[in-house]
């Protein structure tokens, strides 16, 4: 698969320490912060992606930022992809229809029965996860490992032609203690094990595939998961705690994720 790039904003420099060519410049982001629908977004948005990439999940790089005029507001700075000159399906973007009136007989994709309907983009998504079905599986476990109910209309991807191109995800920020307004409500959510109750990937996922990555995020070592989850600091407004409130509950939640997945996506 192609590398995915991050796209450089502006125009760079030399920088004038460097013997080996090396610029000053800036990458373009999308900046968030913990706000009043998601009071732990900012905490939950950097433990995902640290345990996205652990995992080798498809998602975006965010890394925690600060602007460098304020001494103490920290936020997660979601990095944006390089589309240009990509041919990019943008999934967080207004339904196309599902018409298809103009596609070749060839590209059809055969929809299932039971698919998430409710965003449209549904011949969109069965062709993402033909193409790309080892990466739409690990999405489609992690989401659920990790309790993110807000997929659809988070993720892109190039479908069209035969070659395989990019698939990323973006914004888990209403996973973890952020799949409500506050740490206790999502923490409460975490703890069943009917949540979530959908995925817009459902039907349309490989069995073996999943099961694989079930394992893989099985055998994933508890040191992992909280050094993905525990900083040693209030992250936000997420308290000491409180993320080790999120690092039990995820490895209470490795034990479910089997049986959650095959309720959920098939």
């Amino acid at each position: 698969m192609p590398i995915l790039c991050y796209e450089i904003s502006g125009d760079s420099s030399p920088n004038e320490r460097s013997t080996t060519g090396a610029e000053d410049g800036h990458i373009a982001a999308v900046i968030k912060g913990d706000h009043q629908e998601a009071s732990a977004q900012l905490y939950s948005e950097l433990a995902a992606n640290r345990l996205a990439m652990f995992l080798g999940i498809p998602v975006l790089v965010g890394v925690p930022a600060r602007r460098s005029i304020e001494s103490t507001a920290l936020r997660f700075a979601a990095l944006r992809a390089a589309e240009a000159g990509l041919d990019i399906y943008d999934f967080t973007d207004e339904d196309r229809g599902d018409g298809d009136e103009d596609e070749d007989a060839e590209d059809a994709v055969e929809v299932p029965e039971g698919v998430y309907r409710n965003t449209g983009h549904v011949r969109a998504m069965a062709a993402l996860c033909a193409k790309y079905p080892l990466e739409a599986a690990a999405i489609a476990v992690f989401d659920l490992w990790i309790g993110n109910e807000d997929r659809a209309l988070n993720f892109k991807g190039q479908i069209r032609g035969a070659d395989r191109g990019v698939i990323f995800a973006l914004d888990q920020g209403s996973s973890l203690l952020s799949c409500r307004s506050t740490v206790d409500s999502s923490i409460d959510l975490l703890s069943r094990q009917d949540y979530p109750s959908f995925h817009p990937f459902q039907k349309l996922v490989n069995a073996r595939y999943c099961g694989a990555m079930v394992e893989r995020v099985v055998s994933m070592p508890d040191w992992a998961i909280e050094a993905a989850t525990v900083y040693q600091d209030t992250v936000g407004n997420v308290i000491l705690p409180d993320q080790y409130q999120c690092y039990e509950a995820l490895r209470e939640r490795k034990t479910i994720l089997g049986g959650l997945v095959d309720r959920v996506l098939f």
